[in-house]
This record gives C-alpha cells, sequence and structure tokens, in this order.
C-alpha cells in the first residue's frame, strides 16, 4: 500500500518528529515511510491517523486531505 503521510502531515502543519514521538518512532522511520523505503504497519497507520485526524482512507491517498488544520499550537 501507498502511504500519502508526507501530504497530509503537511497539510496539517505537522513534523516528522511531532508524529514520530507521538506514535513511538524515530523521526527517520517517518522519512523513509514518506519516501517509501520503508512500510508501516497497520497499526501504526491508524495511529498517525488518529494523531493527524484523518482517516485511514486519507493516509492511504485514497481521499484528498480536507483542510489545512495547525495540530501544533
Amino acid at each position: 500500500m501507498e502511504i500519502h503521510l508526507k501530504e497530509v502531515r503537511e497539510s496539517r502543519n505537522v513534523t516528522q518528529e511531532a508524529v514520530a514521538q507521538h506514535i513511538g518512532v524515530s523521526q527517520q522511520f517517518i522519512s523513509r515511510v514518506e519516501k517509501g523505503t520503508k512500510q508501516i504497519s497497520l497499526d501504526l497507520a491508524s495511529d498517525v491517523a488518529d494523531y493527524l485526524g484523518v482517516s485511514l482512507d486519507e493516509i492511504a491517498g485514497r481521499q484528498k486531505p480536507e483542510s489545512n488544520q495547525n495540530l501544533e499550537n
């Protein structure tokens, strides 16, 4: 499954580091997932989707991000 994490993450103005810290992985892992060189488990993808306030369909690229919400205050 191709992951569109970068597009969704950036649409929410969230850093790789923030996502990584929230789901308990390294920033390098998130970078590799975004580049397509590392696979992410469904459980972690679900955690990312929950954190970003989006559906798994958005993470999977089946649905476009709805809005530019800033999660980092």
